[in-house]
């Protein structure tokens, strides 16, 4: 990324140096017949923007690149409604049950652990999967266990 930068950079300078030196150059190149600097004629419309042209282009392009937010499929519109007793992975990886969803607060609680009845409260935009089975459980852990 940083290379793209210092291209850009580069391609920059050298916009405003050619500007500069076309411009000095079409001012030497105008001398009325008394040996007088008279008055350089004035550059249409499209033939000035010609050398902004590469600068917008570069704007553009670190706007597109670094600038702009990703757009990332994140939200809450991703998953269905959390219902009680719906299996749930959490972005941490841990798999629980829900017990209680309070949308006003944005929580959600899980229970963990079945047999202790361990209960976890997680933020509802940290869950990332609705499991529908077991199945989908397996695929989950590393060893294939539950």
């Amino acid at each position: 990324m940083y290379y793209l930068y210092s291209i850009l950079c580069l391609l920059l300078v050298q916009t405003k140096a050619t500007s500069a030196g076309s411009a000095a150059a079409a001012a030497s190149d105008v001398i009325d017949a008394a040996g007088g600097a008279a008055a350089a004629p004035q550059p249409s419309f499209f033939e000035s923007m010609i050398y902004f042209l590469p600068a917008m282009l570069a704007m553009m392009l670190v706007y597109l690149l670094i600038m702009k937010p990703p757009a990332k499929g994140g939200g809450k519109g991703d998953l269905p409604e959390l219902k009680k007793n719906d299996r749930v992975v959490t972005a941490g990886g841990i798999v629980g049950t829900v017990v209680k969803n309070d949308p006003e607060s944005d929580t959600t609680t899980l229970r963990v652990d079945e047999s202790s009845n361990a209960r976890m409260q997680f933020l509802t935009s940290s869950i990332v999967k609705v499991l529908s089975d077991e199945k989908d459980i397996k695929e989950k852990s590393p060893s294939g266990k539950k």
